[in-house]
């Protein structure tokens, strides 16, 4: 890797993407507006939105030097919108040393942004936000990801106090809601995987980037508010929780070295068959229909996998370096079965 950029004297750009959430917008924009001690531009997208949504943003900031209101004609989903805006900047004369990215619904902190470029200096290829949750404030959406021997990329952290992540830490991702990026790191290996549409493309990006050597990094000074999934909830059906799943397979299957695929397949293997004979055992039948959709459209997009093995980064880490960083699954399942099984709560595939 080229030694990291320069982080100091930088206008960091700050994407928002917006579909059909203009109030969320309009408030997500006016905090950024209140970063302290940091040059930024804000970069709004709307992507596509059925409604006034661009005319109004446009007419709101138009006198705003820090805002830029730009409109995609089509909904092209959180990856495709993202991309598009983010290959502008890089594709741009003098490429910033960093681009910020910000869900539309989350609400940063004065300092969100330059407590990541902070971070970023001091060795940091991506740093990623302490995403509070709105409707509890004391609580975690996400402090960075962990990653599974089993293949799954989850939020660390998610509904813990937040107290208990008061450190910078190297962690496994990062959440596409709130994070900064080194421009090295998108040049060399590239942006969002645009066989996602909305959902996992932020875990599949950050596994990408520590498979290729660099670094990630949770700043819980870096602190924001997160309404939680303001937009997925727009789209969010059975389809949505298939492809979800697909998802994971597909970023494990894409990425993992054979090696490492092969010593986690009994895992992986026991995993599987809990999750397609559990809800049915227990007549959870959305959940048994969704995990059994998505390993039959999983196995039929196979062609897609090995044509994505093909054109991934190199892998900089050793074997037992990958072994090493992952989590052991059964603790995280227990966790689950306690929430899931035994207090009846609905899991993420059938919301």
């Amino acid at each position: 890797m080229a030694p990291r950029v320069d982080v100091n004297h930088t206008t960091v750009p700050i994407v928002i993407l917006n579909w059909n959430g203009l109030e969320d917008t309009i408030r997500c924009v006016e905090h950024a507006l209140s970063l302290e001690d940091v040059t930024f531009h804000i970069m709004v997208v709307d992507n596509g939105s059925s409604g006034p949504d661009f005319e109004v943003l446009s007419e709101r900031f138009q006198h705003v030097k820090q805002v830029t209101v730009q409109k995609n004609n089509d909904n092209l989903g959180f990856a495709r919108g993202m991309n598009k805006a983010i290959k502008d900047i890089l594709n741009s004369e003098e490429p910033p040393s960093h681009i910020a990215l910000l869900n539309n619904d989350a609400f940063v902190d004065p300092k969100w942004l330059v407590e990541m470029l902070a971070v970023a200096k001091e060795g940091a290829d991506a740093v990623t936000s302490c995403m509070r949750r709105e409707a509890a404030p004391d609580r975690l959406d996400n402090a960075g990801h962990l990653f599974l021997n089993t293949g799954e990329v989850l939020p660390r952290g998610a509904g813990d106090p937040q107290v208990a992540y008061n450190e910078v830490k190297e962690v496994e991702g990062f959440c596409g809601g709130g994070c900064l990026l080194s421009t090295q790191m998108l040049e060399e290996i590239g942006v969002f995987d645009e066989f996602f549409s909305t959902g996992y493309e932020d875990a599949e990006l950050g596994l990408r980037a520590i498979l290729a050597g660099y670094r990630v990094k949770y700043c819980p000074t870096a602190s924001l508010s997160h309404k939680m999934s303001a937009s997925i909830d727009k789209i969010r059906d059975i389809d949505y929780a298939v492809n979800l799943q697909v998802n994971i397979y597909f970023t494990y299957f894409k990425l993992m070295p054979i090696s490492v695929i092969l010593f986690n397949l009994p895992w992986i293997f026991v995993k599987t068959l809990m999750l397609l004979t559990v809800p049915v055992i227990l007549g959870r039948w959305r959940l048994a229909r969704v995990q059994a959709a998505a390993l039959w459209r999983f196995f039929n997009r196979m062609g897609d996998v090995i044509k994505a093995r093909q054109t991934r980064p190199a892998t900089r880490l050793s074997f037992i370096n990958i072994i090493e960083r992952q989590a052991f699954f059964a603790p995280i399942y227990f966790r689950y079965f306690s929430r899931f099984i035994v207090r009846g709560e609905r899991t993420v595939f059938e919301k």
